[in-house]
């Protein structure tokens, strides 16, 4: 069939074809365009000297008030012929970095193509450079990845290919890459890494060397992250035998390492500080070459005073038990600034940070979440649950457990109640302010627990973060840091949280030891494997965890109660935050919103044991009309079962804000039983803590 047109019948086959050809001009136009282009670009593109641009200045850590933290990066290298470099660690390398370096071009075209993408895009950033590239990245430009660089490295790789040996680029590149423990080339590697020459290396060590060039900081086996470091190493070790470089056969035995930073810099806490900040300056697009050579100066949020007072806090409080081991973290409610962080004794000795790294049970510390999750499902302070003893968990006074409103048992920290409760609800709140869900409770960080409490209070969820601002040494900004703030509770939720934290924030806890508001949460564990304190004021919230290195329990004496643990973490919370709130007038909690109804799950019972049978209705009496003591109603009996009239005035610390309608002081009728921790045993905050104080009911 044929189309009529102007020009007379045209077959459908010769349009076709025309409009092939057609485009073919245009692409043909397209290419030559885009090749003088690049060819002008290539002329234009001069190959600085490397004097010049490797020249490494260190990095300077600052608080936030200025004052120098640390100062990172001097420079650890020797440079050595390509000679003297072993064949295998030569080998290694290759294997590691760019197989077909003596083969392909010196540009890797599908490794640029994703780079330019990723930095299209806006996505996560891609080396995509064989070693060619990465020495002129090293060697002659900036370290920052983005589309301009990546542009001059290509051309100047291919201008230095062009003009130099492979032999030449490989030898430059192995006495230049970073290796991580501040040793640049391979000669300072070996030193750092084995305490031996390059020569004396043995093709294992070459193919660990060659593994950490992908993320020195990362994949040093003395860090921490020994399988994926294990994974790089025989990803190497294959491609050195699949390359000829090793025989075929059995790998050999993965290498062992020498202890990394050993330099004084890095002692006491200033090395797990500094492990903090160059972790976070990676995420946020600073690779080694700019940390450690490129004369950065970094701001961060810590604050000085309290950052200094958290080994002093530990020390007093731990004394002399060395197998105690201690986290904290303190972080800024609204904004996620870390004030302050304490990772262990001594980096030298000790690298594993309890701050960051220890993955420890919640225990009782996970009830605010439930707590949080049944107040948004409708539940109110002055439901009534269940108390009583389960199988799996227990009270210090299971003789005394009966049912109670959710005010008292947060208030005394019941296990059961809490138990049961978290059974009906979950926990799904935990997963809006950066914590596990599940189980409940979970296995949870200090830092981020400090970041959890601290959207408790006003219902707002910061990610955490150490650093403020970074510039050059010139002080051209490079980055500043905006907090990343989500709505994560309501601020009715998160203010009937907080008035029933404070109120039971009284010994081994924040109210009896701040002169402010404040509301705070002890947590146990079974077998006491951990103890918690987290609390916060308005202005800081802070999460302190002791546990023992030996695994053992934290306290072994018969029949004592578990909370006699918290009295450590406690007493560091209290200094901490005493410190860190020193600058700053008290400030007020907003009110409880008595959000939800009161609910029963369970009938109110009186207490086994009631110490002195009222003999009258109780009455409720203003605070400056209390003449004497308010007579006690038996424990478990609940308030109306209308929400109460909001107060006009007053916070969470304060229990003459309570619910007017209660029956009685919450601060007077709360039951020493205590919450289920991560394995299912109880809180036992009824009983006296460590120095035979009275607990949080006023019981001796």
């Amino acid at each position: 069939m044929a189309v009529r047109g102007l020009g007379g019948l045209i077959p459908r086959k010769g349009r076709r074809l025309r409009l092939v050809r057609r485009a073919g001009y245009v692409l043909g136009g397209l290419v030559v365009v885009l090749g003088i282009c690049l060819w002008v670009v290539y002329t234009q593109v001069k190959v600085p000297p490397v004097s010049a641009a490797a020249r490494a200045e260190a990095s300077i850590l600052y608080y936030r008030d200025g004052t120098p933290i640390a100062q990172v990066g001097r420079l650890n290298r020797v440079a050595v012929p390509l000679r003297s470099i072993p064949a295998h660690l030569r080998g290694a390398v290759l294997a590691a970095e760019d197989r077909g370096f003596y083969s392909e071009p010196v540009v890797s075209p599908t490794g640029l193509t994703r780079a330019v993408l990723a930095a299209l895009s806006g996505g996560p950033r891609q080396g995509g450079s064989g070693i060619a590239q990465q020495y002129v990245k090293v060697a002659y430009l900036s370290p920052r990845q983005t589309l301009d660089r990546k542009v001059k490295e290509l051309f100047i790789a291919v201008k230095l290919n062009r003009s130099r040996s492979k032999d030449w680029i490989l030898e430059q590149y192995l006495n230049t890459v970073y290796f991580g423990r501040g040793a640049y080339g391979v000669q300072a590697a070996a030193r750092a890494y084995f305490r031996k020459d390059v020569g004396d290396l043995t093709p294992a060590e070459s193919a660990l060397l060659a593994g950490v060039i992908q993320a020195p900081s990362y994949l040093d086996p003395a860090l921490g992250h020994t399988a994926q470091t294990q994974a790089r190493w025989r990803y190497v070790i294959d491609g050195m035998m699949s390359t000829g470089v090793l025989p075929k056969g059995p790998r050999p035995a993965f290498p062992k390492v020498a202890p990394a930073h050993t330099d004084a810099l890095y002692g006491g806490q200033r090395g797990y500080l500094i492990e903090r900040i160059t972790g976070e300056l990676h995420r946020r697009g600073f690779d080694d070459d700019a940390i450690y050579r490129r004369g950065l100066r970094v701001t961060t949020t810590l604050d000085r005073a309290t950052q200094e007072e958290a080994p002093r806090a530990v020390a007093d409080a731990v004394g002399g038990d060395k197998d105690i081991e201690t986290g904290l973290v303190s972080v800024r409610p609204g904004t996620g600034e870390i004030l302050a962080a304490y990772g262990g004794r001594d980096y030298l000795k000790h690298q594993y940070d309890n701050a960051f790294l220890a993955d420890l049970p919640a225990g009782s510390s996970f009830h605010p979440f439930v707590l949080a999750t049944a107040l948004q499902d409708g539940i109110g302070l002055r439901s009534v649950v269940d108390g009583s003893p389960l199988k799996d968990v227990r009270n210090d006074d299971d003789h005394k457990a009966g049912a109670t409103d959710l005010l008292e048992a947060t208030a005394a920290s019941y296990n059961t109640v809490f138990a049961r409760l978290g059974a009906k609800t979950g926990a799904s709140a935990a997963g809006r302010v950066g914590l596990p869900s599940r189980p409940v409770p979970p296995r949870v960080h200090a830092v981020d627990q400090a970041a959890a409490y601290a959207a408790l209070a006003d219902g707002r969820y910061a990610d955490p973060h150490i650093i403020a601002r970074v510039t050059d040494a010139s002080g051209k900004t490079l980055l500043t840091v905006r907090p990343h703030v989500r709505r994560a509770l309501s601020p009715a939720v998160a203010a009937d949280v907080t008035f029933a934290l404070g109120l039971g924030a009284k010994v081994g806890g924040a109210r009896a030891v701040l002169d402010r508001p404040a509301a705070g949460q002890i947590g146990t564990t079974d077998a006491n494997a951990a103890a918690w304190y987290c609390g916060y004021t308005p202005s800081v919230a802070t999460a302190v965890v002791t546990y023992r290195a030996s695994n053992r329990p934290l306290i072994n004496q018969g029949d004592a109660p578990l909370r006699k643990t918290t009295g450590t973490p406690a007493a560091i919370w209290k200094a901490v935050t005493t410190t860190a709130v020193a600058d700053r007038p008290p400030e007020d909690f907003p009110p409880p919103a008595w959000v939800g109804t009161p609910q029963r799950f369970a009938t109110p019972t009186p207490s086994p044991t009631p110490p002195t049978p009222p003999t009258t209705p109780p009455v409720y009496v203003p605070p400056e009309k209390r003449a004497t003591p308010q007579v006690r109603s038996p424990k478990g009996m609940l308030s109306k079962t209308s929400p109460p009239t909001r107060p006009s005035k007053g916070h969470a610390t304060h229990p003459a804000t309570a619910d007017p309608d209660a029956t009685a002081d919450p601060d007077a009728t709360a039951d020493p039983k205590g919450p289920p921790d991560s394995e299912g045993n109880a809180d036992s905050e009824g009983k006296a803590d460590s120095e035979g104080k009275a607990d949080s009911e006023g019981t001796p």
